[in-house]
Order: C-alpha cells, then sequence, then structure tokens
C-alpha cells in the first residue's frame, strides 16, 4: 500500500515552558502543516502495518520573560517527520487506526522537536 496525505492541524493548549526561574522561555505552536508518503503491508486482511515520511511546517510563538520585558516572536519552522501506525479495518468503510509522529522543526534558532501520538477514525465514501 502506497498513499500521500496533507495533514493541517491547530494547537490549542500545547505550550512547553523551558521552566527556568531566571528568563524563562514559552514554545507554543500555533498551527502545523505536513505532506507525507506513506507505506504499508496488510499484517492480516483487515490490518495495515505502515511507517510516514515527510515534511513539516509550524508556526511556533516563543515568549521569553526577564526583568527588561516579555518578548514574543512568531515565526515558522520547517523541518521533517517520520512515524508508523496500525490501521484496522472495521467494517467495509470503516477504520480506525493508531500512530505516533516524530517531528524535527530545528530550523533556524535552537531545538525544537515533538512528539505526537494520534489515534483517528476514517470513513470511506
Amino acid at each position: 500500500m502506497l498513499g500521500a496525505q496533507l495533514g493541517v492541524s491547530v494547537g490549542t493548549s500545547d505550550a512547553v515552558s523551558s521552566g527556568a526561574a531566571v528568563d524563562p522561555v514559552m514554545l507554543d505552536p500555533q498551527r502545523s502543516v505536513d505532506v507525507t508518503a506513506r507505506a504499508g503491508y496488510l499484517a492480516t486482511p483487515s490490518t495495515l502495518i505502515y511507517g510516514r515520511a515527510g515534511y513539516a511546517n509550524d508556526r511556533v510563538r516563543t515568549t521569553v520573560v526577564a526583568p527588561t520585558g516579555t518578548t514574543r516572536i512568531s515565526e515558522n519552522r520547517d523541518g521533517w517527520l517520520v512515524g508508523g501506525g496500525l490501521e484496522r479495518r472495521l467494517t467495509d468503510r470503516i477504520s480506525a487506526r493508531i500512530e505516533y509522529r516524530y517531528l524535527d522543526l530545528s530550523d533556524g534558532d535552537g531545538r525544537f522537536e515533538r512528539h505526537h501520538l494520534l489515534t483517528g477514525i476514517t470513513w470511506r465514501f
């Protein structure tokens, strides 16, 4: 099985903080876009095991709180993602899946990685 996917997601509450007592930094992903290829094989007639890889772009707001004031910068970060998952057919038109994705968005200053665990229901029409 081979396929391609375009994904768009919007984060609502996934900001992370450095936890530093002096000049703390917070990264807040605003939205994510990815274009990936997926390849897999049927482990059983109704179970697909697959891998995924491709391009990712996140819009990230960085906030630094310092004694002199708060600085906010928004930027697009380009990177790549890899992952894999399991999809199980429930009926002829409906399947359920679980997937793990690793994103490396270390473009620009500093290291920025994301780990996603996703679940989903697919309806084929």
